[in-house]
């Protein structure tokens, strides 16, 4: 055996009798240690049953999750005597063509079973859809895909709302494909089993390698549940608070609900890599994953900067003035299929219907369109400004020499207040008047009488 041989040897019994307490022998047994390949390393139970299988019968195989190193067991002695000696200390190409580093051990551990612990909030039905209706949403998908948005670890498409990925929400004002018909059975058994109905739907495509960072979706943007359902590969995803972290198993076709404290307080994400580590009859094993599409499903609530804080009725149409009658009559369609009572049990949709139909009514007819036209023009020359202070008029200062009235800026600059703007002005609304070095104004309050000494 060669000195630098000898010395890896040596590490690997120190790492042997101190870390998994299990005493390490010179002389061959029917058990051996594989110091330098495991589970953690992307290696299979099959390709090591293959590997060892070569020389005897194996009559155990051990591998443990997240070590980099494995067991196995021959029936006897001789058998592993012939393994060693092909093996040790040479390259294979079952572990990549790397050096393979064994020792004999007078025992081995046992088995040990993967945890999946599900955090609170966290439910899991495997086999939501079937083989056919997998098949069938692969397709659909595979044909669009070429209007997708390619990001950095995956390939991403929205539907009746578009995610921003900049501020966490959805870009309420931003045209996005409505949610496809091809999606009504899946939305109808999400209803049937939730009594909720989602309104945006997000689509990644990972390949393997690629996943999705830990992350909490936003709270106040959409609503109490996260639905994701798996197509097409197994993944493993990874769950996290302050104090505990669970991986927890997504079989292809599964549906995943996430509410409560799980939603709420728990990051999930996918750790980028090409295998996953899973339980299996024989105890855990890896597997490779295939190339894998969710579907994201979630309810914007549609309440929050989008229809009760709106500040006009185009914005609740998610349109401008200079929108066509068209656009206006598409948006107005969209929007209240969204929030429409016999599509949703969210509370409020009741008033969110009242509100587009009240929109659409006026912006419909070009007389009463016209007319709001010219009603926020002025709103929005009275909003465009910054206003430095409200006052009063006894805050003002008074210019001895010729009786002017002016107030200082922050800037140094000076808000000048002509007497003559308003001595005869009966006002109940603040009037403007702006620095002569700065763009703030001040609003000035006006008493119903005004006298100047």
């Amino acid at each position: 055996m060669s000195r630098k041989l000898s010395r890896k040897m040596s590490k690997y019994e120190s790492i042997l009798k101190v870390e998994m307490n299990i005493g390490s022998s010179h002389e061959p047994t029917k058990n051996i240690m594989i110091c330098n390949r495991g589970l953690v390393d992307g290696l299979g139970r099959s390709q090591l049953v293959k590997l060892f299988s070569q020389f005897g019968t194996l009559e155990n195989v051990v591998m443990l999750p997240f070590k980099s190193y494995c067991f196995v067991s021959y029936f006897n002695v001789d058998d592993a005597k012939k393994a060693l000696n092909n093996i040790n200390g040479k390259k294979n190409a079952l572990f990549d063509h790397q050096l393979v580093y064994l020792i004999y051990t007078e025992s081995v551990p046992k088995n040990v079973e993967i945890i999946y612990d599900l955090p609170p909030g966290l439910e899991i039905i495997d086999n939501f859809i079937t083989d056919k209706q997998e098949i069938f949403l692969l397709n659909f998908l595979n044909e669009r895909w070429i209007n997708s948005s390619c990001m950095k670890n995956r390939q991403v498409k929205h539907y009746g709302y578009e995610f921003d990925y900049d501020n966490n929400g959805v870009k309420q004002n931003s045209y996005c494909d409505p949610i496809p018909k091809e999606f009504e059975f899946v939305l109808n058994i999400i209803t049937l089993k939730l009594n909720w109905y989602p309104n945006q739907i997000t689509i990644n495509r990972y390949l393997p390698g690629q996943g999705i960072p830990s992350h909490i979706d936003t709270r106040g943007v959409f609503d109490d549940y996260i639905l994701s359902l798996s197509l097409g590969s197994d993944v493993v995803m990874e769950y996290k608070n302050d104090m505990k972290h669970c991986s927890i198993l997504l079989k292809s076709k599964s549906l995943l609900i996430m509410s409560g404290e799980c939603r709420n307080y728990w990051t999930h994400g996918i750790t980028p890599r090409k295998f996953d580590i899973i339980n299996t009859s024989n105890g855990p094993d890896v597997f490779q994953r295939e190339n894998r599409t969710s579907i994201t499903f979630r309810r914007v609530i549609l309440n929050r900067n989008n229809i009760k804080n709106k500040q006009n009725l185009y914005q609740i149409l998610e349109c401008d003035k200079t929108s066509s009658h068209e656009t206006i009559k598409e948006n107005y369609r969209r929007l209240i299929l969204q929030v429409h009572p016999d599509k949703t049990v969210i509370q409020s949709s009741n008033t969110e219907c009242a509100q587009l139909n009240v929109a659409w009514n006026i912006l419909k007819n070009p007389k009463l369109k016209k007319e709001y036209d010219e009603e926020i023009e002025q709103n929005e020359i009275d909003t465009q400004v910054t206003i430095f202070e409200s006052l009063q008029l006894q805050d003002l200062e008074k210019n001895i020499d010729d009786g002017t009235l002016f107030y200082r800026c922050r800037c140094g600059g000076i808000y000048f207040v002509p007497t003559s703007e308003i001595i005869n002005i009966s006002s109940p609304k603040p009037i403007l008047f702006p620095c002569d070095d700065c763009s703030l104004f001040i609003e000035l309050n006006l008493p119903e009488h005004i006298t100047f000494s």
